[in-house]
């Protein structure tokens, strides 16, 4: 099974890719949701971190327990995205803390009393004294917690490639049951962020990655007067120009697989489909034949509505004097097309 992952910055267009694939017959297309546990905060990478690089007998057994936490809560509030897996969601999870796992035992320290929250650390802190205070132990050093004995910790120092191959084990496990009909290829949306691909690359035995971009204009105007998702600062524009360089600032494309990860602009999926969309199905290299059901998901005559939209908002023309200025190198050239 190779994965095919589309990816972007917010708003960029990266469900174009995901379109264009589910037009294919031997592709598994799973674009409807995004699937970012591998980069979540204490998802798979902060865990690798833990683990791995930043290994010490506290944080390691702390990471492993955010990791299953944030399993759960992907499962329970994850909006259907992980519904796809069923039961074998719990089951690959696991599986796969007990393939990084070297010891698990019943421990507690400080962190997890402030876990659970103010009311249970002043209910713990009584029960301490209590039982001190009862046993005669005020002035000894002995400590009392409710977590005694019931406490999960988990021990492990494994290295990179013990780790990579479990990630590996896990992330086939998972698509390889969404994969209903066992395809050669499996769509899955925002596996990979569109920083840092390079330590993304190496948790798959096989993906290809396509990173969208998008005229820095249009995303303003769109999310400011239409999706006004609220993820986007579009109230200021010297702080969506602040926003827009930060969150690109650490892509690295100079430093990446050219190989497995390709850079494109959503525009030109649009404006020059063909020679576009050519590209990105050599790159990926599936047999063209087998892109059945051409346009019936992403059709570039629809998606034309949503760029160079600046006509449609009159009254904004300081405020895009002031991108174009700022982010010149982020811009369309939407002139070569024009009629």
């Amino acid at each position: 099974m190779k994965f095919i992952a589309c990816s972007g910055y917010y708003a960029t267009g990266s469900s174009a890719v995901t379109d264009l694939f589910t037009e294919f017959d031997n592709v598994c297309s799973l674009g409807m949701y995004e699937y970012r546990f591998l980069h979540d905060p204490d998802g798979i990478s902060d865990l690798e971190y833990n683990l791995v690089e930043n290994n010490n007998r506290h944080n390691t057994s702390d990471a492993i327990k955010r990791y299953i936490k944030l399993a759960a809560n992907a499962k329970k509030n994850g909006y259907g995205t992980y519904d796809i897996f069923e039961d074998e969601f719990e089951k690959a999870t696991e599986a796969f803390i007990d393939d990084i796992t070297e010891l698990k035992t019943k421990t507690w320290w400080n962190k997890d009393r402030l876990d659970k929250g103010r009311l249970f650390c002043f209910i713990d802190r009584v029960y301490s004294y209590t039982k001190r205070l009862f046993r005669g132990e005020l002035k000894t050093e002995i400590r009392y917690s409710m977590l005694t004995d019931r406490e999960p910790a988990y021990y492990s120092a494994v290295d990179e490639e013990t780790f990579l191959k479990a990630v590996r084990k896990y992330v086939d496990r998972l698509f390889d049951f969404a994969n209903k009909n066992k395809l050669p290829y499996v769509m899955v949306d925002q596996i990979v962020p569109p920083t840092n691909t390079k330590r993304y690359l190496r948790y798959f035995n096989d993906i290809k990655v396509i990173v969208t971009e998008r005229d820095p204009r249009d995303i303003f105007l769109l999310e400011r007067n239409e999706w006004k998702w609220g993820v986007i600062p579009v109230k200021d524009v010297k702080e969506y120009v602040e926003w827009f360089r930060i969150t690109r600032r650490y892509s690295n494309p100079a430093d990446e697989d050219k190989s497995r990860v390709l850079r494109i602009q959503f525009e030109d999926l649009i404006y020059n489909y063909e020679e576009t969309s050519a590209r990105v199905i050599g790159f990926v290299g599936i047999d063209p034949s087998h892109h059945t059901a051409p346009k019936s998901c992403f059709d570039p005559a629809k998606s034309i509505r949503n760029t160079n939209v600046a006509k449609r908002y009159p009254g904004c023309e300081e405020e895009l004097k002031y991108i174009e200025s700022e982010l010149k190198e982020y811009l369309y050239d939407f002139d070569r097309y024009a009629e």
